[in-house]
């Protein structure tokens, strides 16, 4: 998978975990959502290194637990040849 589309599916599949949240699957707290995505991470492109994914409130950016209405993901990769890429959403839970 390339760069771009790797970005772009960790971004969507964090979207959709929190849009399919339930009681049960726990996808609305930001720690399991961040957990979800390193682990996709490491099955589909084992060989980047995550730098950083972190979710945060979007205005005061410290770390949430909880997500009740928005929050920033951000996402930091290394890829094998050493370049680094980045790429932030805002997720909203409806």
């Amino acid at each position: 998978m390339n760069s771009e589309k790797l970005l772009s599916y960790l971004l969507d599949t964090a979207q959709d975990l929190l849009s399919t949240a339930t009681y049960e699957s726990q996808t609305y707290k930001a720690p399991v959502i961040v957990h979800w995505l390193a682990g996709l991470l490491e099955s589909t492109a084992p060989d980047v290194t995550p730098l950083l994914i972190a979710i945060s409130d979007p205005i005061t950016g410290e770390a949430i637990e909880e997500i009740t209405g928005e929050a920033l993901l951000e996402l930091r990769l290394k890829l094998p040849d050493g370049t680094e890429l980045s790429a932030s959403r805002t997720l909203v839970r409806g």
